[in-house]
C-alpha cells in the first residue's frame, strides 16, 4: 500500500465515529503544542520520567460552590477496541536516528504497527475493559500518531487511552521512539541514583534494559498510583505508563484517584513494553 493510501486509511480509522480530529501534519503539530502546554511533570521514580496529562477543555467543568466536585459535560464514550485498519507490512526504508525526525513513511508505518498491536493486545490483557479517547489528544483510543517536527517529538509515535472496568477508570500511555544505543545504560544509571520515588532496573531478554518507576514507599493511600516502564532495545525506546486516575483535573489541581490501582499491574506493564511487536527500530 502506498504512503498516501496508508495515511488516508489510518486517518479514516482514527476519526470514524469521533469528532473530526484529522491526523494531518498541521493538525498533529497544533495538537502536539497543545499537549505540551498541558503536560505536567510528575516525580515518579527517576529523573526525567513524565506523566502525560492531556488537555481537558470541554471534558469537565468544576462546581466552584462545591470544592472538589466534578460535573461531567460531555464525557468520553467507552467502547470495545477497534480492528486493525490494515496490515502495516514491512518497515519502509529511511533514516533511523535519535537526532533526526522519522520520515512520513516511517511515521505512518510505526503508527499503524502500534495501533494494530495495542488494539489486539489490550483486550487480551484486560478482557472486561472498555476504552475511550484521551481528551485533547489528536487521535482516538489506542490509535498511535506522530507529533511531527524535530526530535524529541518527531522521532516517536504515541498512543493514549482512558480504560474502564469494574474497578474504575484509569489511563494508558504508550510511546515508541528512536534512541541512541547508549540510552539504556544511561537510563539504568539514572534509575539507580534516583531519590524521587522508587526505581528498579531489570534485565530483559537478550540484554534488554528495563526500568520500572513507581511512587515512593509511604505515599498516602488516597493518592493516585502510577507505574512507568521504559525498555531499551536496539534503537527503540518503549515507554508504557499506567495510572489509577481518569486524568480529570480537580479544582485546577492534579487528578484524583479513580480506581484502587493502575489499569495494568507492574508485571503486565513490563510485559507490554517488552512486546516484540513494539520493537520497531533495531
Amino acid at each position: 500500500m502506498h504512503e498516501a493510501d496508508m495515511h488516508q486509511a489510518l486517518k479514516t480509522y482514527a476519526t470514524d465515529g469521533e469528532p473530526p480530529l484529522a491526523l494531518t501534519a498541521a493538525g498533529v503539530l497544533t495538537a502536539g503544542r497543545r499537549s505540551r502546554r498541558n503536560r505536567r511533570l510528575a516525580g515518579v521514580a527517576g529523573a526525567g520520567l513524565a506523566i502525560v496529562l492531556a488537555g481537558l477543555a470541554g471534558f469537565v467543568v468544576h462546581d466552584n460552590a462545591t470544592p472538589g466536585r466534578r460535573t461531567p459535560v460531555a464525557g468520553p464514550e467507552f467502547g470495545a477496541a477497534g480492528p486493525c485498519p490494515f496490515p502495516p507490512g514491512a518497515r519502509p526504508p529511511g533514516t533511523i536516528a535519535a537526532d533526526e525526525p522519522l520520515s512520513p513513511e516511517l511515521a505512518d508505518w510505526a503508527a499503524t504497527k502500534v495501533t494494530c498491536y495495542l488494539n489486539e493486545e489490550l483486550p487480551r490483557l484486560l478482557p472486561s475493559a472498555r476504552f475511550a479517547p484521551m481528551p485533547g489528544v489528536p487521535a482516538g483510543a489506542l490509535i498511535a500518531f506522530s507529533h511531527g517536527g524535530e526530535p524529541p517529538w518527531g522521532n516517536r509515535v504515541d498512543a493514549l487511552a482512558l480504560i474502564r472496568d469494574a474497578a474504575g477508570t484509569g489511563d494508558l500511555t504508550v510511546m515508541v521512539g528512536v534512541a541512541d544505543r547508549s540510552a539504556g545504560a544511561e537510563a539504568a544509571d539514572a534509575c539507580r541514583r534516583t531519590q524521587v520515588g522508587e526505581c528498579t532496573v531489570r534485565n530483559g531478554p537478550d540484554g534488554v534494559t528495563v526500568t520500572v518507576g513507581t511512587e515512593a514507599d509511604g505515599t498516602p493511600a488516597d493518592l493516585p498510583r502510577t507505574c512507568v516502564v521504559r525498555v531499551y532495545r536496539g534503537h527503540s525506546e518503549i515507554y508504557v505508563q499506567v495510572s489509577s486516575t481518569d486524568q480529570q483535573a480537580v479544582d485546577g489541581g492534579a487528578p484524583r484517584k479513580t480506581r484502587p490501582e493502575p489499569v495494568l499491574t507492574e508485571d503486565q506493564a513490563v510485559q507490554l513494553a517488552l512486546s516484540p511487536e513494539l520493537f520497531l527500530f533495531p
